[in-house]
């Protein structure tokens, strides 16, 4: 164990076998943020945090969302991997007390991986949630590390609002969803090593269920609707442990946690197995000791396990049992407080002349096409044209969802790839008529040990950007050690962020002229006027297009066909980092503009 002398420390004596391996657990790079936490506290927050942002979108309605990276488990098995990402990502939303409404996908690899794109299909087709867009990124730097990052966006009522932890003692924490098996022990602690690491076996990887997933959305929502969640948490990393620990340590609190309650799968797991096991399609429910029964009663109507696993005390331990056996008892705040490793200021400088290194221009139609993205039939954009715009039924309102990357440039300097991709989402943001909200970062890095300095630069990056922008960042995600036989991707900050509609009546493609509107380059003082102007001229009733590359266009022409119309017109030419934008009809604008072709 990395920790194990802070950890004997703290607790003042030697440390038992069921404590390594809980603390190996938590104290991980995926459950504890260790190189990360230090940079996080720094970025400019908007809204609620949890176990996933949430922003207001009007005086009846919250967005919750978050972005969350399955990149280890899909590297090893892609299918189970990419599958169990979108189940995770859900279940986070869903914990706020949000329908999930909507899911994007970013992914990063060597070429199209059949597994992952099946698994995602296949769980998110099978839940009833759309996968409304996102990026497919093909590049020989991901040749060992595929990046499968998912972002899930949920709607609720404000008063629905679900705290991400218990209250007082005397609650009772129900466990309910899909039995417990000995799937995903280790995962957390997997997915903090090089994919060359003792850990990295199919015996880490979660294996899901998506039909018991939409049983447990409804039943979850059905607890909501009648008054009886109090507190909630989704069961991911750290199993049973984790979520049980962070309800209770974030109040202050502890808990006694009884371990042969859990409803197994398995019947000769042994206690640590069902303390630390990632099963999936499961979720943990703090609640009154009167409304215990209710909440499992929900449960089992719609085919579940459940029952009261832990009772919340006021002692600050957390105490684990076993056939009235203490398995562990350590304070639970200890839990929670994985050791922070250094970090480091990062001076910027002035932002270089970046070389293009181009991803490969794929029709990403052939990969979004077999995702169901129409479900629910809330979706007022489909994929292909930019971010997506869905509906918030019965309100004439709406939001905006995207998630952007510029690996390209962060190869070449970290910094200045995350502040770009900032202000790209925004233009994307703007581009569709929505007033950006807020941000959720998915941070996929190589070895912060080997290259600190990188992660420093990428996440004062994305200080910068955040602040110059006025836009804060809600919820996110690290995952650190993308790295095979030590060699590692470029730094790859990912960008989810929402926005608010407030006229659904968008610009749609319609024959005519195509115009390059901006400029070839790039200058920051520019940026809020570009801005300005890009609103201007969504105002205008005109579609506007804004790319980082306007060659690789495979995927816009798809789209056109797929609407009936065809594209011609010649690439304009631009640095890699520029103010350009493509503007379809008739436009009047400030920006120096140029007639390049036709939409016929």
């Amino acid at each position: 164990m990395k920790y194990l002398d802070i950890l004997e420390r703290k607790l003042g004596r030697k440390a038992t076998k069921v404590e390594i391996e809980a603390f190996t657990v938590m104290w991980s790079e995926h459950c504890g943020y260790s190189h990360t936490k230090g940079y996080i506290r720094k970025l400019p927050k908007v809204g609620t945090g949890g176990n996933a942002g949430v922003v207001t979108l009007d005086d009846y309605h919250f967005l919750a969302f978050k972005i969350e990276s399955h990149n280890h488990p899909s590297a090893i098995e892609p299918y189970n991997g990419a599958a169990t990402g979108v189940g995770g990502i859900i279940r986070d939303v869903l914990a706020m007390g949000a329908r999930p409404t909507a899911i994007l996908d970013s992914l990063h690899m060597d070429r199209v991986i059949e597994g992952i794109i099946e698994g995602i299909a296949d769980y998110g087709n099978s839940i009833g949630v759309p996968t409304v867009g996102g990026e497919l990124r093909i590049s020989r730097f991901y040749k060992h590390n595929p990046l499968v990052n998912v972002m899930a966006v949920g709607v609720g009522r404000h008063e629905h609002l679900i705290p991400s932890k218990a209250s007082r003692p005397g609650q009772v924490i129900v466990i309910f969803g899909g039995a417990t098996g000995r799937d995903g022990i280790h995962g957390a602690s997997f997915a903090s090593e090089d994919l060359t690491g003792e850990k990295a076996t199919k015996l880490s990887i979660q294996v899901g269920d998506p039909f018991a997933e939409k049983l447990l959305i409804e039943a979850f929502l059905e607890m909501v609707e009648k008054g009886l969640v109090e507190g909630a948490q989704d069961l991911g990393a750290g199993g049973v442990l984790s979520a049980t620990s962070e309800l209770v340590a974030r109040a202050g609190l502890g808990a006694v946690v009884h371990l042969d309650r859990v409803p197994l799968r398995e019947p000769d797991m042994t206690p640590l197995e069902i303390l630390i096991s990632e099963s999936q399609e499961r979720m943990a429910v703090v609640t009154s000791p009167e409304k215990a029964q209710e909440v499992i009663k929900i449960a089992k109507k719609h085919l579940l396990f459940a029952d009261v696993v832990a009772e919340v005390t006021d002692t600050g331990r957390y105490v684990a049992m076993y056939n009235d056996e203490v398995i562990m008892d350590v304070p639970a705040k200890l839990l929670e407080e994985a050791p922070e490793e250094e970090i480091y200021e990062y001076e910027p400088t002035p932002i270089p002349k970046f070389r293009w290194i181009r991803f490969k221009d794929v029709n990403a139609r052939e990969v979004f096409e077999r995702y169901d993205y129409m479900v629910g039939t809330d979706t007022v954009i489909l994929p292909g044209l930019g971010p997506a715009v869905m509906r918030l039924k019965g309100t004439g309102i709406g939001y905006s969802l995207s998630v952007h990357s510029r690996a390209d440039l962060a190869v070449q300097d970290p910094y200045w790839g995350a502040f770009i991709t900032v202000l790209e989402s925004i233009r994307k943001t703007l581009s569709v008529g929505a007033k950006p909200l807020g941000i959720t970062d998915g941070i996929n890095y190589p070895d912060p040990d080997v290259e600190p300095m990188g992660l420093a630069a990428q996440m004062r990056g994305l200080k910068d950007a955040c602040e110059f922008a006025g836009v804060g960042v809600a919820s996110g995600n690290a995952s650190l050690y993308n790295t095979y036989k030590g060699k590692g991707i470029p730094p790859t900050l990912i960008i989810g962020m929402v926005g608010k509609v407030e006229n659904l009546n968008l610009p749609r493609p319609e024959k005519g002229p195509i115009y390059a509107v901006g400029f070839p380059d790039f200058e920051l003082s520019r940026e809020k006027d570009f801005w300005r102007e890009i609103a201007n001229i969504v105002a205008q009733g005109c579609l506007v297009i804004s790319k980082s590359d306007y060659r690789n266009v495979r995927t816009l022409k798809e789209t056109f066909k797929e609407h009936g119309f065809d594209i011609h017109y010649k690439p304009p030419l631009h640095e890699p980092v520029h103010q350009m934008l493509l503007v379809l009809g008739e436009v009047k604008t400030n920006l120096p503009k140029r007639k390049i072709g036709y939409l016929i």
